[in-house]
């Protein structure tokens, strides 16, 4: 599992679906500041709940946040 693709990926979410910046986007997905960032930078591995925010919320592919395979939505 490569940490710092994901955390590319989740950023290309909240940038180009999202359009957010890190303060908004955290504040609708239930995080702090700090968490995002190490996400983002591939420092943590992404929770389930913020999986699941992320699928529910953005209708964002779980399949391709992790791996790059597949769609970027579910659509």
């Amino acid at each position: 599992m490569d940490l710092q693709k994901i955390g590319q990926r989740i950023l290309y979410v909240r940038t180009e679906i999202a359009k957010l910046p890190q303060r908004e986007f955290v504040q609708r997905m239930g995080l702090g500041q700090s968490n995002i960032s190490q996400l983002e930078k591939g420092q943590s591995l992404p929770s389930c709940f913020f999986l699941y925010s992320l699928h529910v919320t953005y209708d964002v592919n779980l399949n391709w946040l992790m791996t790059g395979n597949g769609e970027v939505k579910m659509d």
